[in-house]
C-alpha cells in the first residue's frame, strides 16, 4: 500500500510539473510568434521608408550639383564685354539653392531620426530575443531534467544482459522525452520484457509512459512460472481506464492509452509466452520471420473490448524476438516520400539476421536503414525497436 501511495504521489507530481511546462511552452511560443510578426512588419516598413529617403537624398544631391553648375554658367553669361555682372540673377540662384539646401537638411534630419528609431527598435527586439532565449533555456533544462527522471524510472537493462544471450534496444525519441518505453523484470527463472507505445509523444507521451512503468511495477510485484502475459495486459488496461476515468459518454473524445507487446520467458524450459495489445511480435529463426499477431485492442478504453490472448512458443538457441512501436514503420522518406511500412521493416530485420547475430551490429543496421530512409524528412514519431536473442 505504501508503494502504491508513492506511485500515485509521484504520478500526480509529474502531472503537475508536465502541465505547467506545457502551459509555459505554449504561452512563450505564442508570445514569440507575435513578437516575430510585429518585428518583421516594422522592419519591412522601416526598410521601405529608408529606401525612399535614400532615393530622395540622392535626387537632391544631384539637383544640388546641377544648381551649382548652373550658377557657374549663369555667372559667366551675365558678364558683358565691359566686365559687369547681373546681380539679380545671382541673388535668385542663391535663394533657390538655399531653399533646396533647407529641404535637404530637413530630409537628412528625418532620415537620422528614422535611423535612431530603427536602432531603438533593434535594441528592444534584442532584449525580447534575449528574454525568449533565457526562457527557452529554462524550459529546455527542465525537459532535460524530466528526461533524467524518465530514464531513472525505467528498469536497469542489466536484467536482459544477465538473462539473454544478447539484446539491443534501439530507442530514438522524437523529442527529448518519449512516449515509447521498454520494461523488464526477472524473478527466479521467469523473465518479463516488453515494448510499449503510449498515446502521443513528447511531454504528454512521457507522462503516459511513466504511468505505464509504475503500473507494471505494481502488477508484477510478485511473479512466478504460472503468470500469463494476457493477465498482465488485462490488469494494466483496468488500471489505465480507472486512473484516467475513461468512459464512453463521448465517443468522439480521444482515449489515451498505449499499445504494447509483452513476453514472459521461462529461462529453464525456454518457453516464451506472448500477448499483445495492437502491437505484434516477430520471431526470426534460421532466416525466416514468423509474426505473432496481437489482439486489436489498446491498453485503454475501446468501443468493443476484447480479451487479450496468450501464445506459447518453444524457443530455440539463436532465435531472435523483436518487439517495437509503430514509429519505425510509419516514418516517411525514401525517393517518393512514403512510409517505411511493415513489409520493408520485416525485410530489414531478416536481412540484419542474415548478416549478423550480434545484437549491437543489428542495432546499427536498424539505425542506418532508418537514417537513410528518412534522409531530409522530419522524424514523425518516437521510435523503439527491441531485439532479444534467445
Amino acid at each position: 500500500m505504501t508503494d502504491q501511495k508513492f506511485y500515485i504521489f509521484f504520478i500526480l507530481l509529474a502531472v503537475a510539473v508536465i502541465v505547467l511546462l506545457v502551459m509555459f511552452i505554449i504561452q512563450r511560443l505564442t508570445i514569440r510568434r507575435r513578437v516575430q510578426r510585429a518585428v518583421e512588419n516594422e522592419r519591412r516598413r522601416n526598410v521601405g521608408e529608408v529606401r525612399d529617403l535614400n532615393a530622395e537624398l540622392h535626387r537632391l544631391m544631384f539637383l544640388y550639383d546641377d544648381l551649382k553648375a548652373a550658377k557657374a554658367i549663369r555667372s559667366a553669361d551675365t558678364v558683358d564685354v565691359s566686365g559687369t555682372v547681373d546681380a539679380g540673377s545671382i541673388v535668385m540662384a542663391q535663394k533657390k539653392l538655399e531653399g533646396e539646401k533647407e529641404e535637404l537638411e530637413l530630409r537628412n534630419r528625418k532620415l537620422w531620426d528614422m535611423s535612431l528609431m530603427i536602432q531603438k527598435e533593434k535594441q528592444h527586439i534584442q532584449l525580447i530575443k534575449n528574454d525568449i532565449e533565457m526562457k527557452h533555456k529554462s524550459i529546455t533544462d527542465s525537459i532535460v531534467y524530466a528526461k533524467r527522471i524518465q530514464d531513472a524510472v525505467l528498469p536497469r537493462t542489466d536484467i536482459l544482459k544477465d538473462s539473454l544471450s544478447d539484446y539491443f534496444l534501439f530507442w530514438r525519441p522524437k523529442e527529448t522525452v518519449s512516449g515509447d518505453f521498454y520494461w523488464m523484470k526477472r524473478e527466479g527463472d521467469v523473465l518479463i520484457f516488453t515494448v510499449a507505445d503510449c498515446t502521443g509523444h513528447g511531454v504528454p507521451g512521457a507522462f503516459m509512459s511513466m504511468m505505464g512503468v509504475a503500473f507494471l511495477n505494481e502488477i508484477c510485484a510478485k511473479i512466478d512460472e504460472s503468470i500469463m502475459p494476457s493477465d498482465i495486459l488485462e490488469m494494466l488496461r483496468t488500471l489505465v481506464i480507472t486512473t484516467l476515468k475513461q468512459d464512453n459518454s463521448n465517443p468522439l473524445e480521444p482515449k489515451d492509452g498505449m499499445d504494447i507487446a509483452l513476453c514472459v520467458l521461462n529461462l529453464r524450459t525456454r518457453v516464451l509466452r506472448f500477448s499483445g495489445a495492437n502491437n505484434p511480435m516477430y520471431l526470426v529463426r534460421n532466416g525466416v520471420l514468423e509474426e505473432y499477431k496481437a489482439v486489436k485492442n489498446p491498453i485503454g478504453l475501446y468501443p468493443k473490448l476484447k480479451n487479450f490472448e496468450t501464445v506459447e512458443i518453444q524457443t530455440q538457441p539463436g532465435d531472435y524476438v523483436y518487439m517495437f512501436s509503430d514509429g519505425y514503420a510509419d516514418q516517411f522518406g525514401g525517393n517518393t516520400g512514403k512510409k517505411v511500412t511493415y513489409g520493408r521493416f520485416k525485410n530489414m530485420l531478416v536481412d540484419a539476421n542474415n548478416r549478423t547475430s550480434v545484437a549491437s551490429e543489428q542495432e546499427k543496421i536498424v539505425g542506418d536503414y532508418l537514417d537513410e530512409w528518412r534522409a531530409g524528412f522530419i522524424q514523425m514519431d518516437d521510435v523503439l525497436v527491441g531485439g532479444y536473442r534467445m
